[in-house]
Order: C-alpha cells, then structure tokens, then sequence
C-alpha cells in the first residue's frame, strides 16, 4: 500500500513511489505493523494533502448524480430512497429502457450497492465505470438497457463518506454486519434498501438475479469476488459462472482469489443475508478491489490502480452481463458500428468503427472495454 499525495500547484492524486514507503513491526508499538514514507516537500508555497486512496467525496457523487440528471436521459431515472439520521440522501438509481418499466412489464433485476464502508473509495470509482458505462450510447450497453433492469445505490453510507469515517455509520455501527435486522432509527440507509430488495423479490413480475455489493481491500491485490456455499452443487456451481466470465474481460480480475464461503461472522452482510434469502435464481456476491494494485495476467509486476483503472473495471463488470445472458447477437443487429480493438496496442481516440455485424467474438477477444470507446 502506498499513500497518495497532491499540492495546491499539482491537484491531481499521484501514489507515492513504493520504493518510498516502509512497512515495519515497531517496538514502541507493541510489535504492530506500522507504515512509514518519505516525502520531499519541495515547494514552500504549496499546501500538500495525503490520503490512503484517491478520495471520493460525498459531495462529488452529488455533483456527478446531478450532472447526469441533467442530461434528460429517458433510460436513466433518479429517485431518492430515503435518508441518513443526518439528513443526507440515499439515492437510488434505475438505468434501463422504459419499455421495462411500463405496468406489468416483467422485470430482470441487477441490484448493485457501493460505500457501505465509507473508507474504501474505491467502491465509487468501481460504481461509476458501472453507472457511466450503462448510461452510454456503447452498442453493449444499449442491448444491456433493453433486457435488463439495473437499480443501483451507489452510496449506503453517505453520513460515514461525509465524516470521514473509515468503516462505521455516524452512530458507529458497521452496517454491513446488521442486514439481519436493520433498524429504521439506527441503520435508516440500510433498512431502506432491504425493504426494496424483499418488495422486488415477493413481485412476481419481477426477478432479482443478482446482488453485487462493491468493497475495497486492503492486504489483497486485484477485483476479486466473495460468493455464498449452497446445498444444491448445480447452484453452487453456476454461481461461479459470473466470476469466471468477469476474469476473461478484466485483466485486473483474479478468479483464483475468488472464494465462496458462510463463515459465521459474515452472517450480517449483504451477500450473506440476501443469499439466504433470495430463491435459486439468485446470485448474491461481494466484488472486492485492491487498495493497490493488481498483477495482470501472464505478467508478475504489481500495477498500482488509478482512478481510471477502478472505473474500467467497473465498466467490465457492466459488460460482462452481456456475455452471461448471451446477448452478443443483438449486438450484432444493433445498426451502429462497434468499436474496433486492436490486440497489439490501446485504442486510440480516433473516431474509428468496426463495422456492424462483425462477430461479436472478434470483440470479446480482446477482453476490456475501454475509456475511449465510450460515448457518454
């Protein structure tokens, strides 16, 4: 783990170099762990800032919230689903065409959650390559939006990301442990989304078939997944289908660090409870990302995660429901041109298309989907 730093003459984060940082067990604190770093304060004028990670504001996501609803998009809709025991909203969003929300349209549900740990930060940058990545005019998220319902509450601890608190709510409960029982006075934020959840899923018209709830690591490297163990083997099995497929278009994705599991203590969390209580076509995970870095594959050096690198994986996550719902051939059909990747070098922001119709495994090869081929 290596800090980030910024001054008011370079305002954008940069990652200390880790040759610079120092991890150590200390005397002078019981033997603990501790980290140290070494910095050059080379412009006296400056005022320099240090943070774990890239921060991400409660007020930025108000800012970012309100700059899409400005926009007027027909397939984005905004609503507040309640608020925090200060007053702050919890928003909810739903991107999707409207022809799914029409009355007794029936419905697949993706329900995706973010900062409920309010110091991992990175959840929000995951959460907003997820959410740019929807609302985008990309061929694949224009098929995602015809079949699929995405509900997102990308912030379910906006009083925790106002304080600065690393994992607990304003009144110090860690929220992803009381999904069991939230209460309407202490966990307001957390109590509102459940009652959704359990209202979509006693709907008949309406099928929750995944829950994703996005997390930040701090000693793993790479996006990796929690899922839950079932009786029946066929569940469990497909299961691991969505990870899997996630690991073939995000090279910062580590299936081998994947892990399905009930261990007690995990008893009050989102993918815990939920996956206990949604019915078997229901997949309930906790998607996890580095602090750090991750190693590509086929490669050993460790690669620091920046923003942007948080947000592709977010928008990989988005584009691989294409590829578990098979949905390639209505990309296919879709009479606006792919974007071309060539294997061998980034794409470039140069306006150029593939044309339609070219097999979408031609696409697929070449795994993420990147910044610059999104129109947003």
């Amino acid at each position: 783990m290596a800090p980030v730093v910024k001054s008011t003459s370079r305002p954008k984060w940069q990652r200390l170099p880790p040759k610079n940082v120092y991890y150590y067990r200390c005397p002078d604190h019981r033997k603990n762990y501790v980290m140290s770093f070494a910095f050059c304060f080379d412009r006296e004028e400056d005022i320099y800032q240090f943070a774990y990670c890239y921060p991400y504001t409660y007020t930025r996501f108000q800012h970012y919230l309100d700059n899409l609803q400005k926009r007027n998009m027909d397939y984005f809709f905004r609503e507040q689903l309640g608020q925090s025991m200060q007053q702050r909203q919890l928003d909810l969003l739903t991107i999707t065409s409207p022809d799914n929300l029409r009355e007794g349209a029936e419905q697949k549900v993706v329900f995706i959650t973010g900062r409920v740990h309010p110091g991992e930060t990175p959840s929000s940058f995951v959460c907003q390559g997820i959410i740019d990545f929807l609302v985008s005019q990309h061929p694949i998220a224009c098929v995602l939006r015809e079949h699929l319902v995405f509900k997102i509450a990308p912030m379910l601890n906006p009083d925790g990301v106002y304080l600065g608190n690393y994992r607990c709510s304003l009144m110090g409960f860690d929220l992803n442990r009381h999904w069991l029982d939230p209460s309407p006075w202490a966990h307001p934020t957390l109590h509102g989304v459940k009652q959704l959840i359990i209202q979509m899923h006693n709907d008949p018209k309406t099928s929750l078939e995944f829950y994703i709830d996005i997390h930040a690591h701090s000693t793993m490297m790479n996006g990796f997944m929690y899922g839950n163990i079932f009786e029946d083997e066929d569940r469990f099995q497909r299961q691991a289908v969505f990870p899997k497929l996630l690991c073939q278009n995000a090279e910062d994705f580590s299936y081998s660090s994947t892990s399905f599991n009930r261990d007690a203590v995990k008893a009050g969390t989102g993918r815990r409870f939920l996956g206990g209580v949604l019915d078997h076509t229901s997949y309930c995970y906790t998607l996890e990302v580095s602090f750090y870095s991750y190693i590509a594959r086929g490669t050993t050096a460790a690669v620091p995660y920046t923003e942007e690198a948080y947000m592709k994986l977010g928008q990989n996550v988005a584009r691989t429901f294409l590829d578990y719902y098979r949905l390639d051939p209505m990309v296919e059909k879709l009479a606006i041109p792919m974007p071309r990747l060539r294997p061998d070098a980034e794409p470039e922001a140069t306006g150029e298309m593939r044309p339609a119709g070219t097999p979408s495994l031609a696409y697929r090869r070449h795994s993420t989907v990147d910044l610059v081929d999104i129109t947003v």
